[in-house]
């Protein structure tokens, strides 16, 4: 097996600092030395099923967040055996059906955040078809990410550790992140976003993670004092949640930089950050495909719906969009009062770097390859910052004509009351085509069908009004952050005002 950039970076740390805290919390610690010792309890683990496992081999790692995510990244690494980045603490069964749906035969698993034993490592073997399995991975594969699944069936990424290592520099230096750093971890290890901000980090270049305690959203900024963060990577519905707090806690005094990815943010949420915190949240946009796009190195990005401009060493372009997509909206209510350059553009993002995936996994598509992915994200660029309009798959198609969801939304958030809305096509009970839902939350209790609809009618063309409201306490978000569209599909009229 060819140098490993990850492993060496790691056992240079281990021979020089091998007593350096990589791990802390309130409750517990572990060194760098203590995570090679874990690394080498999960690689005897593995040693020990029945059968050589031949390299590239993917195999499953179900770890929850700490110093066993680590270990057993490594432990997979110096066996050749790419990591399935599978998420921690599912039930069991769920956790065979999901490896089996990707051909996996085992699954490295490890529930506890500070293990201390092999046995806290556990071999799971997975029932799968003998029938037309794939062949082994290159040996450069580290990792398969898997996508977030917003058509419901995640598939993998197949990523190297070379492409893995250009990510994590690129970031180090469009971010200005250092060795130093303090990285409050408090979103999942096993998801992309997490991988590059957290673990990456740690295993490079020696930052140390700060975990809080789970079960409780406050721990997230008690760990981040107690332990001096200095970066911290979060999701929009934990930003959402503090600013709506009447009197919520102050962020670490150490504080230099805190970013959000997976999701958009309303820009009124991010002006509320800026006023609450007295600190800026920063874009990050990126994919699992690609690694990091973007980034808005001044931290004003979000509260102008915008996405930054592209990390060091990322080329984006913007493709022509599909004959069938039609005119696309501008990007949120301040980029309809913005007058556009003659340097707009607008199409499909798609992104070429030394960070871009091998390919899918199991199956392959020509989106992905060559160092190249071709997303779905409709976007423009304004000079040269990049703003999101949606994506193609999300377009509704209404008698024929397509139509965008963000355009809608961005029309309903102008309505005093609304607080967030997601619209979505469902299909017509009868006939063909869809019929465009919105789901609405608001505090004003006293809004009604008539007032949404005419509202829309006041502002839209006819055949992009909704013909269905319902309002809702919260929208549903996935463990990724992301709105759980899914679970509003299958959501009923039932709860006033809805279609009359």
């Amino acid at each position: 097996m060819t140098a490993d950039p990850i492993l060496e970076a790691f056992e240079t740390r281990f021979r020089e600092y091998p007593d350096q805290p990589l791990l802390v919390s309130p409750t517990h610690r572990a060194t760098v030395a203590e995570v090679e010792t874990l690394a080498q309890l999960a690689q005897s683990q593995l040693e020990s099923i029945a059968g050589p496992l031949n390299r590239g081999t993917p195999i499953g790692l179900a770890a929850a967040n700490g110093s066993g995510f680590l270990a057993g990244l490594l432990a997979l690494r110096r066996l050749g055996l790419p990591a399935v980045l599978l998420e921690a603490g599912r039930p069991a069964h769920l956790v065979q059906k999901m490896a089996r749906s990707l051909d996996l035969g085992w699954v490295l698993s490890c529930s506890q955040s500070w293990p201390g034993r092999g046995e806290d490592f556990e071999i799971l073997p997975i029932e799968r078809n003998l029938e037309g399995q794939t062949p082994p991975l290159a040996p450069e594969i580290a990792v398969i990410k898997l996508t977030s699944g917003s058509t419901g069936k995640p598939r993998g990424v197949v990523t190297s550790s070379s492409a893995l290592v250009a990510d994590d520099r690129a970031l180090a230096a469009t971010m200005g992140l250092r060795p130093e750093d303090r990285v409050l971890a408090s979103i999942p290890f096993s998801h992309s976003y997490g991988l590059a901000s957290i673990v990456l980090p740690a295993l490079m270049r020696g930052s140390v993670l700060v975990l809080p305690q789970t079960g409780n959203p406050f721990n997230v900024l008690r760990a981040g004092r107690w332990g001096k963060a200095t970066f911290f990577p979060t999701i929009p519905a934990w930003v959402e949640a503090m600013v709506k707090m009447s009197n919520p806690p102050a962020l670490p005094p150490t504080l230099r930089l805190t970013i959000y990815a997976g999701a958009p943010l309303e820009p009124a949420t991010a002006a509320r950050f800026h006023q609450v915190f007295g600190q800026r949240i920063h874009v990050f946009y990126g994919s699992s495909e690609s690694g990091g796009i973007s980034f808005d190195r001044l931290g004003d990005g979000a509260e102008r719906g915008s996405l930054g401009t592209p990390v060091e060493g990322v080329r984006v372009t913007l493709e022509p969009l599909p004959a069938e997509t039609g005119d696309l909206p501008k990007a949120g209510e301040s980029s309809r009062r913005a007058a556009l350059s003659p340097s707009t553009r607008q199409g499909l993002v798609t992104i070429s770097s030394p960070a871009v995936a091998q390919g899918y996994w199991p199956r392959p598509d020509p989106a992905l390859e060559e160092g190249r992915f071709r997303t779905q994200d409709l976007a423009e660029f304004r000079g040269q910052e990049l703003f999101l309009m949606g994506r193609v798959d999300d377009l509704i198609n209404v008698k024929g004509k397509k139509v965008n969801p963000r355009e809608i939304e961005a029309v309903l958030r102008q309505l005093p009351g609304v607080e967030e809305v997601a619209v979505l096509g469902v299909p017509k009970p009868k006939g063909n085509g869809d019929l465009i839902r919105a789901f609405v939350v608001t505090k004003d209790k006293s809004l009604t069908y008539d007032d949404l609809h005419g509202f829309c009618r006041s502002h839209l063309p006819d055949h992009k009004v909704p013909r269905s409201f319902l309002l809702l306490p919260s929208l549903p978000v996935s463990s990724r952050g992301k709105l759980d569209r899914a679970a509003l599909r299958d959501l009923r009229p039932g709860q006033a005002p809805t279609t009359p």
